[in-house]
């Protein structure tokens, strides 16, 4: 573990920008005894006054987003104009919690023959929130700030490859305001999950990541009765009718699949496309993808950039070389992008494969831009297809006829359905997943109960 460090890597060049050792434990339990000195005051600040701290944090995301959008294209490879997007995101999460505070957290009475009943939201106590690194900002601001909101405390942990954002994080809520231990970064290692998990004064997790990860998180969770949520893996179905509009069926699946360099838990991955309309939905969306510029993710003209890590590439092209082995018809790409402006970085073609079922590419989640096409004879067959999964996060389905997309909808066990749009999270909206996707839910009120002391007050 000593000689272990957190790498700060650019996916473009492979360039190392910066090493971090992981935090001592002496220094992590004190990181600790500071977030639960720092909840038992920031659960009596007025609510107000934690309001007054969440704007001020969105209007500085909101002033300075070029710069952070900068760090997450230099770190983890995105796009620029996608990272943008996601610290404008940030910002939006900040304001909208600010706005509905006093909703989300309002005192409810309910009638019984007492003479007052109340339901009260309290906080719970300092949280252990681990995020990956697709989202680097994204998937922090998500699940952190309605917990702070309702006064609980962080120790964060960002992902391996992605430090320097969890540092940019760590600075942009002290100075918001979140000063004195609400919000604290941490470099753990694997072995210091269980001390953290285990402690005393840590009273929830949340964890967005892997299933084998996940998996380890929620058993320690359970050992030690904290609360946890968790969002794992997903492989979505997207699914086009056969009255579909093809030009929009194509322009959604592109969406969801190329954004982030398919690096999205969310993102469509198991395309099932109705037999009446599968040929040119092929068709046309091959010719899209051939159109796709690729390149150096900060030229705002890119519209894939690389992967995030050399590792991700391997992975990705074994489950695509292992699928053709398993019976796949591999239709476009399927390798790494060849030519001298790519060599150093972590690019891999956008790829097509007409896939069996059976296939490694519609069993295991792929975390790259492929998209694996079968074929449906009618409904049933799409709705079992659909099932045929450990996941299930979200689903697209395309129609015309929204009202029978709907009843399909309600078959599919997922927790989202997107109708003639792609999947994607919304702080207005609950966002998670169900079976082997993990469980809980972030965004909307869901997001502020999930770690909150839910207390129920009788007067008689």
């Amino acid at each position: 573990m000593a000689f272990r460090k957190i790498i700060s890597k650019n996916p473009y060049t492979n360039q190392i920008i910066k090493e971090f050792p992981f935090t001592p434990t002496s220094e992590l339990l004190q990181k600790i005894d500071r977030s639960h000195e720092a909840y038992q005051v920031n659960k009596k600040i007025p609510l107000k006054k934690r309001v007054e701290k969440l704007r001020k944090l969105g209007n500085t995301l909101e002033t300075n987003a070029t710069k952070y959008a900068k760090l997450i294209t230099t770190e983890m490879g995105k796009p620029s104009s996608a990272a943008l997007l996601e610290v404008k995101k940030c910002a939006s999460q900040c304001l909208f919690y600010a706005d509905q505070a006093t909703n989300f957290l309002r005192t409810e009475r309910v009638k019984t023959e007492g003479k007052k009943t109340l339901v009260e939201y309290h906080a719970l106590g300092p949280i252990y929130h681990l995020s990956p690194f697709n989202f680097p900002f994204w998937l922090t601001f998500k699940g952190v700030i309605p917990s702070l909101l309702i006064g609980n405390t962080v120790i964060h942990r960002n992902s391996d490859s992605t430090p320097l954002c969890g540092l940019a994080i760590e600075e942009l809520m002290m100075g918001a305001g979140f000063e004195d231990g609400e919000f604290q970064n941490v470099f753990t290692s694997p072995e210091q999950t269980e001390t953290i998990i285990g402690h005393k004064y840590i009273r929830g997790v949340s964890f967005t990541g892997s299933n084998n990860v996940g998996s380890i998180i929620g058993s320690l969770a359970g050992k030690y009765c904290k609360k946890s949520v968790l969002e794992l893996g997903g492989s979505d179905p997207f699914i086009v009718l056969k009255d579909a509009d093809v030009d929009l069926a194509v322009r959604l699946a592109m969406s969801t699949r190329l954004a982030n360099c398919g690096q999205v838990c969310f993102s469509g991955k198991r395309f099932i496309i109705a037999e009446q309309i599968y040929e040119p939905f092929k068709a046309k969306l091959i010719e899209k993808i051939a159109q796709y510029k690729i390149g150096d993710p900060s030229n705002p003209a890119t519209q894939l950039g690389p992967l995030a890590r050399a590792d991700l590439v391997d992975s990705i092209d074994r489950q695509v070389q292992t699928g053709i082995n398993q019976g796949a018809s591999l239709l476009y790409g399927g390798q790494r992008v060849e030519g001298p402006e790519y060599a150093k970085g972590n690019f891999y073609m956008p790829t097509v494969c007409e896939v069996p079922e059976g296939n490694i590419l519609l069993k295991e989640e792929t975390f790259g831009p492929v998209f694996a096409l079968v074929k449906a004879k009618n409904e049933e067959e799409v709705v079992r297809i659909a099932n045929d999964t450990e996941y299930g996060l979200g689903c697209t389905i395309v129609s015309r006829d929204t009202s029978r997309a709907e009843e399909i909808g309600s078959q599919i066990e997922s927790g989202s359905v997107f109708i003639n749009e792609f999947v994607r999270s919304d702080p207005r909206l609950p966002s998670g997943g169900v079976k082997n996707s993990g469980y809980g839910r972030e965004l909307g009120v869901f997001g502020v109960h999930e770690f909150a002391n839910i207390k129920t007050v009788w007067v008689d």
